[in-house]
């Protein structure tokens, strides 16, 4: 493994997203590459899309997830009538389904939490973040999901 001296910032969240994120999204019926992730139910397709901040450093990044749940109806008609990305927020709001940040679902006193944003270092080890992540996933994001894929 080369050092971590040499790695930048997005160098190290990539290396964490590729070795530790993906695999446990992967264990969690996820299937994707990169930072997008999806699962199928017989009628919905569910996301999780890891979203970077824009302001990066040389020395750290941070990042959040993003969910959502589409019908597989309303993907395959959107493709129909709309073959291409829409270019605004609001359209691609309507066209994308439900879609939340992952600090709208996690909840605390029956609350949700707001933005919830993790930061990477690099060099630092990065094994306990991505099982916090995975855990927020598993604990929070799936069952959101799931409520919204049930027929």
């Amino acid at each position: 493994m080369e050092s971590e001296i040499e790695r930048n910032a997005q160098d190290w969240f990539r290396f964490m997203v590729d070795t530790n994120l993906a695999p446990g999204l992967r264990a969690l019926g996820f299937f994707g590459v990169g930072r997008r992730f999806r699962i199928e139910s017989p009628r919905h397709w569910g996301e999780i899309a890891v979203e970077q901040s824009r302001s990066v450093t040389a020395r750290a990044v941070r990042f959040t997830l993003h969910i959502g749940v589409m019908s597989r109806d309303e993907w395959a008609e959107q493709l129909r009538v709309r073959p291409y990305y829409p270019a605004n927020e609001s359209a691609k709001a309507q066209w994308m389904g439900w879609q939340a940040p992952i600090g709208s679902v996690v909840r605390v006193g029956g609350f949700p939490i707001g933005e919830l944003w993790w930061e990477l270092e690099v060099g630092r080890p990065f094994q306990a973040l991505a099982h916090e992540v995975l855990m927020t996933v598993r604990e929070y994001a799936l069952p959101a999901m799931r409520e919204r894929m049930e027929p």
